[in-house]
């Protein structure tokens, strides 16, 4: 009687202390049901209506996906995201690699490094514009009026370069944060032994150290990927009068157009196609666990 009497204190307690937990995580399932959830819900059945009239009509989902203009921009907002992800991704790897083998100056410089993740995006759009305006930027001005080493300005602002500048420098951080922690990891023991059987630092870092961060690579790829694809101020300071990614088309139609549902539309395709990369990087990073 007593063991039995003990199960079911210990059951007690077991059944208890599951419910304190799911007490403790209510706030932040009701914040994401009422900050999250519920408005993409309203946003999803929005879509489906007709502006004039409200009654339920695919003619918004017609128009986007028969109009080539928008696939045209999901084709140049792709690109983007690959091209982004490639930059951020070669900035950051050697960035990652010092900071988890120098554990002094990655106290001191992560802080530094982090910066741009704890900045608005609007910030970082002027930053740019203050570094590479045509002739009031400090790079140009730098280049042409005091060293007289070019006599035209760089004119890459309000373009892909300046765009593609931009979005690296916002990304970058999001991989060197992660790739720092997976690097860390790392015992430096391998390296050792590489170095010991007679390979050179180069081919070291690149038999060794990459093939362990993997993982972290396809994570911090598709983190930075679905990021990009998504991203709206920056190519919206950016762009100038080229409309390069869909998050423009999708915000004009929303608050100069007026054309409400058709951009709630177009925003449930872009999250499709979002999410289906991300998931796309989960079952290979998946694949490759198993592997």
């Amino acid at each position: 009687m007593g063991t039995q009497s003990q199960v079911a204190l210990d059951n007690r307690g077991a059944v208890a202390e599951k419910r304190f937990y799911a007490a403790l995580t209510l706030p932040a399932v009701v914040t994401t049901l009422l900050v999250g959830i519920l408005p993409l819900a309203l946003l999803v059945i929005d879509s489906f209506k007709d502006m004039r009239t409200g009654a339920f009509t695919l003619g918004n989902y017609a128009d986007t996906l028969l109009n080539p203009h928008f696939w045209r921009l999901i084709r140049s907002t792709f690109l983007i995201g690959v091209a982004t992800t490639v930059i951020s991704i070669a900035l950051a790897f050697p960035v990652a690699y010092f900071l988890a083998r120098n554990p002094r100056a990655r106290g001191l410089l992560m802080s530094v490094v982090m910066v741009p993740r704890m900045l608005p995006f609007i910030v970082v759009g002027y930053a740019m514009i203050l570094i590479l305006a045509p002739y009031t930027g400090l790079l140009n001005v730098l280049l042409v009026q005091q060293l007289g080493v070019l006599s035209t300005p760089i004119n890459i602002l309000f373009d892909l370069p300046g765009l593609l500048i931009a979005l690296a420098y916002s990304r970058t951080v999001i991989a060197i944060g992660m790739l720092t922690a997976i690097i860390e990891k790392i015992p430096v023991s391998l390296e050792e032994a590489s170095l010991t059987l007679g390979c050179n630092r180069f081919w070291t870092f690149i038999k060794v150290i990459v093939p362990q961060t993997v993982q972290g690579l396809i994570g911090a790829s598709a983190l930075i990927f679905a990021g990009t694809i998504t991203a709206y101020v920056i190519p919206m300071v950016l762009a100038g009068r080229r409309m390069l990614m869909v998050s423009v088309l999708i915000g004009s139609n929303l608050l100069s157009l007026g054309r409400w549902n058709l951009a709630f539309a177009q925003a449930v395709v872009v999250t499709i196609l979002a999410l289906t990369c991300t998931f796309a990087s989960q079952y290979f990073l998946s694949r490759y666990q198993k592997s």
